[in-house]
């Protein structure tokens, strides 16, 4: 089977979104995933959301490129969540030509979180976008559990789930939970690898999410087991920040290594089912 692979947005995070594009052509890749608004308060903010010169010039090298625009991050619904501040959010991940949008949900009252989820999907389905909610263990949707009753709840044709390797990881590890995820809903998934902390608090856990991460296939994490529960034929995000090789390592280099380990895992992992 042939497979799509996607340069997440945390591998690259110190090129600019014009050279991503550029760079994930030529390592490699089909797709990008481009940040639009940040994900933590020291994050952002990212000037492609205003910068009508640089969403221009991003949109000439997709075109130039044949590189399509997986998704866009990252929209959190939280209890203060206001959904036509994201108007134009809306409008330029619509003209970049993104297919799927990264939600976190951040709201602890379940009803208002589905309610606004619901919301969010109604107008992100007129600018041809996706909504995946992704489960991490500090937020409100913690597990894959969790995170299919929420979309379940919502009940909408563009609703989606995100697995990512290391919140799967992290969260319960259950893999029968991402066995009963239908194949609709699941758009894409986020490969990385990780070491198995001990007791970890929770700013241990994020700041190995966004700055230390392994590539797939050296660490702790049963990425074998995941994709053999998960539906096939989806893009893969390769998501792999490694803050501390950045210095060493060119954004080329660490595209170029995350591409290569994430085949591997997926094709490892794709050879285990055809046995089983």
């Amino acid at each position: 089977m042939a497979h799509k692979f996607s340069l997440a947005f945390l591998t690259v995070k110190d090129v600019c979104p014009v050279d991503m594009v550029r760079l994930a052509a030529e390592t490699g890749y089909d797709c990008v995933g481009l940040r639009l608004l940040p994900a933590a308060g020291a994050d952002g903010p990212y000037s492609i959301l205003t910068d009508h010169s640089e969403q221009k010039n991003v949109r000439s090298a997709l075109n130039d490129t044949g590189i399509q625009v997986a998704d866009v991050e990252v929209v959190r619904i939280g209890e203060s969540f206001v959904l036509d501040f994201f108007l134009p959010f809306f409008e330029v991940s619509c003209y970049l030509g993104a297919k799927h949008v990264l939600i976190v949900g951040d709201d602890l009252n379940r009803s208002r979180l589905i309610d606004n989820y619901g919301n969010f999907l109604d107008k992100a389905s007129y600018f041809g976008l996706s909504g995946d909610l992704e489960f991490m263990p500090w937020t409100a949707v913690k597990t894959a559990t969790e995170c299919l009753e929420i979309v379940n709840a919502v009940n909408a044709s563009n609703s989606g789930l995100l697995v990512d390797a290391i919140h799967w990881d992290r969260s319960d590890r259950s893999i029968d939970s991402l066995k009963q995820i239908p194949d609709s809903l699941v758009n894409y998934i986020q490969l990385c690898d990780a070491r198995r902390p001990v007791n970890p608090t929770t700013d241990q856990l994020m700041r190995t999410a966004r700055s230390e991460r392994l590539l797939p296939g050296s660490g702790d994490i049963d990425l074998t087991g995941m994709l053999a529960a998960l539906p096939k034929g989806k893009v893969y995000s390769v998501e792999v920040p490694r803050d501390a090789e950045s210095s060493h390592l060119s954004p080329r280099k660490r595209a170029e290594e995350a591409l290569v380990c994430a085949k591997s895992v997926v094709d490892g992992a794709e050879r285990a089912c055809d046995i089983d």
